[in-house]
C-alpha cells in the first residue's frame, strides 16, 4: 500500500485510512485534506473516487482553479509555487519519518523555526522527559530542537546547538527508545515513540558533528570528544509496564493488548509483533 498521499505527498496516517473511500483507480490514496478538496469540487467523488485515475483527479483540480480564475477576470492559470513549509514536508517524506496525525500542528510550525537554508536530518515524535511535554524533536546540521505547539497558540521550544553538545546516546526498549543529549553539565532526555528513531538520531548527529568546525561556524568550546553509543534496555522492561520476575497471566495479556495497539498504530511491524507475541505466550 502507498504510504503517502498521491496528490500532496504527505505521509498517510491511520486516520486517513479510516475514510475507506479515498482510494484511486490506479491504487493511490488521498489524505483527508485532499479527499475533502476533491469532493468539494465534485460531490459524487465521495462514493466514486475509486473509478477515477490520478491524472483525472489532477485534471479536475486544475480545471477548478482555471474556472476560479475566469470568475475573477483572470485569463490564465497561475502556478502555485511550493512554499517553505511544502519543502519541509517533502524532506519529512524523504526521511521516511513515522509521524502520526497528532504531530501535524508542530510540523506546520517548522517553517517558522527552520532557517531558509536549514535542512532536516532526522525528526520524531517524542515526550521531553524533563517537563513531560509532548511534541516533536528534529536535528539539522546546526542544532537539535524540541517544539510543542501550545493549545492557545505559540510554541514551546528547547534548542541544543551542535557545538555545545558533549555526548549523545540512546537506550532502546521493546516499544520505544530514549534519546539522551549531554550539554555542558546538563542532560536532556526524550522518549521517542518509535524505538528505531533513537539510533537514527545518534548516528546522524555523530556523522554530521564536524559541520560546526567548518568555515564561518563557531568552534566548539568544549574540547572533549563527542561520544555516541547504544545501550539496549533488557526486553520487556520499561516504565513498570513489563516485569522482570515471573509474569502472571493477567500481566501477559495486558502486554499482548499493548502490542496489538502498537501494531495497529504502525509502531510495530507484523514480524516484530509476531516475535514479541511468541515470547509472551511462551511465559504462560
Amino acid at each position: 500500500m502507498n504510504t503517502v498521499c498521491a496528490l500532496c505527498g504527505t505521509p498517510l496516517t491511520p486516520t486517513d485510512m479510516l475514510i475507506g473511500r479515498n482510494k484511486l483507480a490506479d491504487g493511490g490514496y488521498l489524505c483527508t485534506g485532499c479527499f475533502n478538496k476533491a469532493i468539494h469540487i465534485n460531490r459524487d467523488l465521495i462514493n466514486t473516487l475509486d473509478q477515477y485515475y490520478f491524472a483525472e483527479i489532477t485534471g479536475m483540480f486544475l480545471k477548478s482553479k482555471m474556472d476560479a480564475g475566469s470568475a475573477t477576470g483572470s485569463n490564465h492559470y497561475q502556478y502555485d509555487a511550493p512554499t517553505r513549509l511544502d519543502e519541509i514536508k517533502d524532506q519529512i517524506v524523504a526521511l521516511n519519518a513515522r509521524l502520526s496525525v497528532l504531530a501535524n500542528e508542530e510540523v506546520n510550525e517548522l517553517d517558522k523555526v527552520l532557517d531558509g537554508n536549514e535542512n532536516l536530518l532526522a525528526i520524531a515524535e517524542c515526550i521531553y522527559l524533563q517537563n513531560k511535554r509532548e511534541g516533536i524533536i528534529f536535528a539539522t546540521p546546526r542544532r537539535v530542537v524540541f517544539i510543542d505547539k501550545k493549545i492557545l497558540g505559540g510554541i514551546v521550544r528547547n534548542e541544543f546547538p551542535l557545538q555545545e553538545i558533549i555526548a549523545i546516546d540512546h537506550a532502546e526498549s521493546l516499544l520505544y527508545s530514549v534519546l539522551k543529549i549531554s550539554i555542558k553539565g546538563a542532560l536532556a532526555e526524550f522518549k521517542l515513540h518509535n524505538k528505531n528513531d533513537g539510533r537514527g538520531f545518534t548516528n546522524i548527529l555523530n556523522r554530521n558533528f564536524s559541520y560546526q568546525n567548518q568555515p564561518n561556524e563557531p568552534l566548539r568550546q568544549d574540547t572533549r570528544p563527542l561520544q555516541a553509543f547504544t545501550q539496549v534496555i533488557p526486553e520487556l522492561v520499561e516504565e513498570n509496564v513489563f516485569t522482570t520476575g515471573k509474569d502472571s497471566s493477567d500481566t501477559i495479556f495486558e502486554q499482548l493488548e499493548k502490542l496489538g495497539k502498537l501494531r495497529e498504530s504502525g509502531i510495530l511491524t507484523e514480524a516484530e509483533f509476531a516475535e514479541q507475541k511468541k515470547k509472551l505466550l511462551d511465559k504462560l
